[in-house]
């Protein structure tokens, strides 16, 4: 059963987007968060039915203070790394033309909805790729780098949608996240993490965005 619960682990989330390309579908749909729930209560019930000390392989239990200043510390550094990033590749003259739509369709959904989306992300991927993925596949591939890679490269596989721009930075916070829940063994750090790095980027970024461009439309009208 462990090799199934990493099955769907690591093909699910990916399964669903290209079947969500390939047919067409809302990407952003309520059907697709539900999947997703669906796809990490899975594992969960793989990963108790096969007994053992699954919780802890998982990283659920105490969320303490050395695992909250280990999220703070993987938060600045996931940022910091993706501003960076950012820049260099926008030097470079790459663009955000191949992830556009899909952000701007995500943007433009009601806050309310948004933050729905950055939950659902945050408690299941980290199930699926971290607790599951990394904790319980490390004894599945018998190597904690084989599973920590495997991870790493499904997840970021898993958000080609984003454009190829984007995933440079999935690419670099997936890393810290990943490296988060080794060091820590505690999967509601990554929850966290994630959930903060989601917001910034989805919730935060569009309104100050959108503030700047409100300040220099008035700017302008008032010259």
């Amino acid at each position: 059963m462990p090799v199934a619960g990493l099955a769907i682990a690591l093909g699910g989330p990916l399964l669903l987007v290209l079947l969500v390309r390939w047919l067409a579908l809302d990407a952003v749909s309520l059907g697709s968060r539900l999947t997703l729930w669906s796809l990490a209560g899975i594992v969960l019930a793989i990963a108790a039915r096969d007994g053992g000390p699954w919780l802890s392989t998982m990283g659920i239990g105490p969320f303490g203070m050395a695992d909250f200043l280990a999220t703070v510390e993987a938060i600045v550094v996931m940022l910091a790394g993706a501003i960076v990033l950012q820049r260099c590749l926008a030097r470079l003259g790459f663009n955000r033309a191949s992830g556009s739509d899909l952000h701007k369709k995500i943007y433009a959904l009601p806050a309310r909805y948004r933050v729905f989306m950055i939950f659902t992300a945050a408690v299941t991927e980290e199930v699926l790729y971290r607790g599951y993925a990394i904790g319980i596949g490390k004894d599945v591939f018998g190597s904690l780098p084989v599973a920590f890679a495997v991870s790493l490269a499904v997840f970021v596989a898993a958000h080609f949608t984003h454009g190829a721009r984007a995933l440079v930075t999935v690419f670099w916070i997936s890393l810290v996240m990943s490296w988060l829940f080794v060091f820590t063994g505690n999967l509601f750090a990554c929850m966290l993490a994630h959930f903060v790095i989601d917001a910034f980027g989805v919730l935060f970024a569009p309104w100050l965005m959108a503030r700047r461009r409100a300040q220099a439309q008035l700017a302008t009208g008032s010259g």
